[in-house]
């Protein structure tokens, strides 16, 4: 048994026996008690998170290039978007529609407007109670309240998430809205919250493994997908941090600690609580998705149904294919395995 699997027994209570006898994972309380222990952990913790959370991933830099490298893709996404932004460059053509689910302090938006000069229209979204909320203050300040909605933040010039330094394109558009996704997973109204058949590109980083259970990661990847126009494309990050022997044993001390202190029942496989650097008293659920976790979530979209006129909008019939999957970040680039996906045209 590997370093990782014993910290991972420990850690949990349960053994990979364990979790097989035990498919229905959590109870919907435990599920928001977790769901819980993480949104407060950020609301604690942002300004102190979101200041480490400065920089780009370097798997974005080589999902954007596998994204808009015309000859590898079926139907291409927009020849605009490829640009680098130049004030010169005259009409930037028709604005890329952009799904951020997730979106933290907005860094991927950031990372964007420097890798394109073509119209932003993105619609972001994350857990958070309100955009002037005091636990995303940085968010507020680079995108502030749009006059239409509480829930809403849009801006057509901006600074970093300081409020200062790299400008977005002057046609940008932000659309940040509070949705606490796990809540919303739960009542039901998930997939009324988010665009359908309309997006460019649909991303995923640094969220599922804060989703519970693999139904709801299914589910979260069902309408990411759901969003996407015909020839759109979808990213997903997902976090492996037991690859890295340090974060796995502050993951194992951490969740042996926190599961005593919240009175939590033993832990699914590859289910952790970590905490943050100094911090006492604050967790956040996280899931080590392995290979095969993966392989299982891409399962439907690689046999889809044959679509039809009708049920073309469908996930289940969704004429998918898998662009690539690869490792990066982290000083060995192997703590987030991203998978990219494409939308055929249909």
């Amino acid at each position: 048994m590997s370093i990782a699997d014993e910290q991972r027994v420990s850690a949990s209570g349960a053994t990979t026996t364990q979790s097989a006898s035990q498919p229905g994972a959590y109870s919907p309380q435990v599920i928001r008690k977790l769901n819980a222990l993480t949104s407060d952990f950020y609301a604690r913790e942002a300004a102190s998170f979101s200041a480490t959370r400065q920089a780009p991933w370097h798997g974005w830099e080589k999902a954007w290039e596998l994204i808009t490298a015309h000859d590898a893709v079926q139907g291409p996404f927009p020849s605009h978007a490829a640009r680098v932004p130049d004030d010169s460059a005259g009409d930037s053509g028709a604005p890329l529609t952009i799904l951020d689910l997730g979106c933290g302090n907005l860094r991927f938006e950031r990372f964007l407007a420097e890798h394109t000069n073509a119209p932003l229209r993105i619609t972001a979204l994350d857990n958070c109670p309100d955009p002037a909320s005091p636990a995303i203050g940085a968010l507020s300040a680079a995108f502030p309240h749009s006059p239409s909605s509480s829930s809403a933040a849009s801006k057509t010039k901006g600074g970093d998430a300081s409020g200062q330094g790299t400008n977005l394109p002057e046609k940008t558009t932000v659309d940040l809205r509070a949705l606490d996704i796990v809540e919303s997973l739960l009542d039901g109204t998930f997939a009324d919250r988010l665009p359908r058949n309309s997006c460019d590109l649909a991303v995923a980083f640094g969220l599922m493994h804060h989703l519970p259970t693999g139904a709801l990661r299914a589910r979260v990847l069902e309408g990411l997908l759901s969003s996407l126009r015909p020839g759109g494309f979808a990213i997903v990050s997902f976090w492996q941090f037991l690859n890295d022997a340090r974060l796995a044993a502050k993951a194992a001390a951490a969740t042996a600690e926190g599961r005593v202190a919240h009175g939590l029942p033993t832990f699914q496989e590859n289910d952790f609580l970590l905490g943050w650097q100094h911090a006492e008293g604050v967790y956040r659920f996280c899931h080590h998705t392995p290979e095969k976790e993966i392989d299982a979530l891409l399962a439907p979209t690689r046999n889809p149904s044959a679509p039809s006129a009708s049920s073309c909008a469908s996930t289940a019939s969704l004429p998918l294919r898998e662009v690539a999957r690869f490792s990066a970040d982290g000083k060995q680039g192997n703590l987030n395995r991203y998978v990219v996906l494409q939308r055929s045209q249909c």
